[in-house]
């Protein structure tokens, strides 16, 4: 049994480190930037001081049903090159969950 694990954790880096599995774009994860949210609010600060372009994007889920959260709309920031914050709220009750875009 052990070695069985020991194979499949192995293929799983080797899979990794040809880049068969990605997690995230990887132009959005080497962005320096904050994200923070909390409730039906998120945020994000970017301070590269650089010329990458990013906005933020806030998924809304209405999670009034733990067992079948429910995507309600997503909002998108405006496109900022450089350094910015941004803050970005859904309606009532839903929760915010916030994540990066990148372009160049």
């Amino acid at each position: 049994m052990l070695r069985t694990k020991t194979a499949l954790g192995l293929a799983a880096v080797a899979a990794t480190a040809a880049g068969l599995l990605a997690a995230t774009p990887a132009s959005a994860a080497r962005l320096p930037c904050h994200l923070a949210g909390s409730g039906n609010t998120a945020s994000a600060t970017c301070y590269s001081g650089s010329s990458y372009t990013w906005r933020l994007v806030v998924d809304c889920d209405d999670v009034s049903n733990p067992r079948w959260p429910a995507r309600v709309t997503s909002l998108h920031g405006a496109w900022r090159t450089g350094d910015g914050s941004e803050t970005l709220s859904c309606g009532g009750t839903l929760r915010a969950t916030g994540h990066l875009e990148a372009r160049s």
